[in-house]
């Protein structure tokens, strides 16, 4: 695509993160999108032929501006956690999550695309469990990464939109020890009463 045209197209997916932020699914249509990029709707119909062409863009598009952010963090579990829970206090990123956690309830393109986010943040997550514990076998270090997500992904719920300092303010040193926990725990050969 010619660098306009990339360009362009970025415009749109940035217009389309901060409608999805700020109005959430039902104000998600390619009018409102156009409206804010400041284009017509056949330009942004020229990129994205489809409402789940662009969802799915924009999926792609996070998970891309996520790899460059963890890319400009050290490339170690405590530091990319601490990434991520930093992002939970600033911009739009619990608003934009949550609205397409809402999404993917009833619209399968939503779904889809997040089902591909989250898989490829759950081997990010996995390689870096595998890194700071060699000894984890690779099915082990995955299952801890569906754990890790979960916790940090549900802590956006207690700490994104404000709500840290009233429900969650010194959750970051539990949240390094709880990871460090699983992960030794995990190490461990199942016992007879765990395996059971």
């Amino acid at each position: 695509m010619a660098e306009r045209g990339e360009a362009r197209r970025e415009v749109i997916l940035a217009a389309a993160t901060t409608v999805l932020a700020r109005e959430g699914a039902h104000g998600f249509r390619l009018r409102g999108i156009a409206a804010e990029a400041g284009l017509g709707l056949s330009h942004v119909q020229y990129y994205f032929t489809s409402l789940d062409a662009l969802l799915s863009a924009l999926v792609d598009r996070y998970l891309a501006d996520w790899d460059a952010r963890l890319g400009e963090t050290a490339r170690d579990l405590p530091s990319v956690i601490d990434a991520v829970l930093d992002s939970q206090t600033q911009g739009e990123d619990c608003r934009l999550l949550w609205e397409l956690w809402a999404m993917s309830s009833r619209d399968p393109a939503a779904d889809a695309a997040l089902t591909r986010f989250y898989a490829a943040y759950l081997d990010r997550v996995a390689d870096l469990a595998s890194a700071a514990r060699p000894d984890l076998a690779p099915d082990t270090a995955r299952d801890c990464a569906v754990l890790i997500v979960a916790l940090i992904e549900g802590l956006s719920i207690l700490r994104g939109a404000g709500r840290e300092a009233a429900l969650a303010p010194r959750v970051r040193t539990q949240v390094h020890a709880a990871v460090d926990a699983l992960m030794l725990s995990a190490a461990k050969p199942p016992t007879a009463a765990r395996s059971a």
